[in-house]
């Protein structure tokens, strides 16, 4: 059975066929149109579908999917096999829901902390017996550098990469170290407080920018770039139509 995962996030879109649990093909794209959707039905026939936003934009893409496939939009009431624990579940973004579940098929017997490093990072606490405990939000790397940048006089912009140093030896190198090593910090330091009372708590980290940050995070235990859409298709596989 061919499945289509569809991720629409802040920045770009994601998309995956998978045949059961196998990927054979994924793409990113800056903005999704029913033309690009088109041709990726001319190369798969595709049998199932289930599509994830963190935008509201998405009704016409629902509407070409719904025609054409079995059809899931994931949503804060669709049944998933994972305990929300969340106070406000109508507000958790999908993609967290999704990446949670994908986490847990890659490692089901471990405490996870999911980080997920895009526009935002985001920090959630999965445990072993399927509970999503809820988690953190902060500016991701490139917002931070262009927030210090917008929102001061003399602040100059820099490009996302990994410092050479801790400290930062002029301003742009300061401004960088300290998106950078704050990001670091932070998911460090949770992951520590976390860890005192969630025995055998490992990292799985996802998103664009998983590849600056994963060689700094303690106990990484996986780096996986298509986690959201490995969670949708397990959600799709598993659903009860």
């Amino acid at each position: 059975m061919i499945n289509l995962a569809v991720d629409i996030g802040n920045s770009r879109t994601k998309l995956a066929v998978f045949e059961s649990d196998k990927l054979i093909f994924e793409q990113f794209c800056e903005e999704l149109t029913k033309e690009f959707l088109r041709e990726i039905f001319k190369k798969f026939d595709i049998k199932n579908s289930i599509i994830s936003s963190v935008t509201h934009n998405k009704r016409e893409f629902i509407s070409f999917l719904k025609s054409r496939t079995d059809f899931v939009e994931l949503t804060n009431e669709t049944p998933v096999n994972l305990e929300i624990n969340y106070l406000t579940p109508k507000t958790l973004g999908m993609d967290r829901i999704a990446a949670a579940i994908g986490a847990l098929e890659i490692l089901p017997e471990k405490n996870l902390l999911v980080v997920d490093t895009g526009s935002c990072v985001t920090m959630d606490l999965i445990t072993a017996d399927r509970v999503f405990h809820g988690g953190n939000i902060a500016p991701g790397f490139l917002m931070r550098i262009n927030a210090m940048h917008d929102y001061t006089a003399k602040l100059p912009t820099v490009m996302p990469q990994i410092p050479e140093n801790i400290l930062g030896r002029y301003t742009a190198d300061a401004v960088l170290c300290g998106a950078f090593w704050g990001i670091v910090s932070e998911i460090n330091s949770l992951y520590v407080r976390l860890k005192e009372d969630y025995p055998q708590l490992a990292i799985i980290i996802t998103g664009g920018d998983a590849h600056y940050f994963e060689k700094h995070i303690i106990n990484v235990e996986k780096l996986v770039p298509d986690l959201v859409l490995q969670g949708l298709n397990s959600i799709l596989t598993n659903f009860d139509k």
